[in-house]
């Protein structure tokens, strides 16, 4: 996109209206202007930049060995974050006790789909970051695709279960995203995804400065309403929604209340002290209540 080109406004994927009211103008929550439809309540970012997996597709290509390394947080953090998963696993299993394939959107470095198969699954992933793509091929022996959903010529009716945590929030339509995933799963299959939710109490106290808000790569931002809205839209039926935390570390605590802070200057003087006292070792689960996680079902 040329920097001279000014960004144009974008109609709401639920209801293709652009009747919005700004809800925060460029860059007093994140990059983007942030608007709500007046017509269904969907919150979206309006106008805005390109998704960030065009950015993603575009990024030089890292050997997984150098993986941990360059990104030791977001290692660190996604290996962590694999405990948070079990009452999934557990959710998944009952529903499929026989097991079956499922596919991971947005797979990054392999160990969901690590921990999937060790309870009997036939994984695969679809990921456009090449360096974490080859972190799970290479070092996990998973297939993986690099790619989007979108592009990843998965064949109809041959899932039994689609995975995505924290990716809706940044693909441009989501309704679109989710009648994909509707093509690719069985009939009677499931879908898990985990997403912020803006109708919590950390939004009504925070704002703008709510720690997922702040993310410039987040381009909508649900409700439980919203979000039933655009996967009943696609054909999907609900099955459960939990509200649920996390686990993190003191380090990654730190680092998302400097956030909330929106001071450039509180945010390096936070990562500089976390790294020295080993705030990175320091271990814990949190349920603010902030995200949701849904499981649907195709029926």
């Amino acid at each position: 996109m040329a920097a001279n080109k000014p960004l144009t406004l974008v109609p709401c994927s639920y209801c293709a209206s652009t009747d919005a009211a700004v809800l925060y103008e460029a860059g007093v929550a994140q990059v983007n202007q942030i608007v709500k439809c007046n017509h269904c309540g969907l919150m979206y970012a309006s106008p805005r930049k390109p998704p960030d997996h065009v950015e993603i597709a575009e990024w030089r290509d890292q050997p997984e060995l150098e993986y941990e390394n360059k990104h030791p947080q977001r290692f660190e953090k996604e290996r962590l974050q694999i405990r948070d998963y079990q009452s999934t696993l557990s959710l998944i299993g009952r529903l499929h006790p026989k097991r079956g394939k499922l596919l991971e959107v947005g797979s990054s470095l392999g160990f969901l789909l690590d921990f999937f198969r060790k309870d009997g699954w036939r994984v695969t992933g679809v990921e456009p970051d090449k360096g974490a793509m080859r972190h799970a091929t290479k070092k996990l022996h998973i297939e993986t695709i690099n790619a989007i959903l979108e592009d990843a010529a998965i064949p109809d009716e041959s899932v039994d279960v689609v995975v995505m945590l924290h990716v809706i929030e940044h693909v441009p339509d989501p309704v679109g995203t989710f009648r994909e995933i509707f093509r690719v799963l069985k009939s009677g299959g499931h879908a898990i995804v985990e997403t912020p939710r803006y109708d919590s109490l950390m939004f009504k106290l925070f704002g703008r400065r709510e720690r997922s808000l702040s993310c410039d790569g987040h381009i909508f931002f649900f409700t439980t309403d919203s979000l039933r809205k655009v996967y009943a839209k696609a054909g999907f039926a609900h099955e459960q929604t939990d509200y649920v935390g996390r686990s993190l570390t003191l380090d990654r605590l730190v680092y998302n209340l400097a956030v909330i802070s929106k001071s450039a200057t509180i945010q390096r003087v936070a990562k500089a002290v976390s790294r020295r006292l080993n705030f990175q070792k320091v271990a814990f689960t949190i349920n603010v209540r902030d995200m949701q996680r849904i499981c649907v079902r195709k029926p």
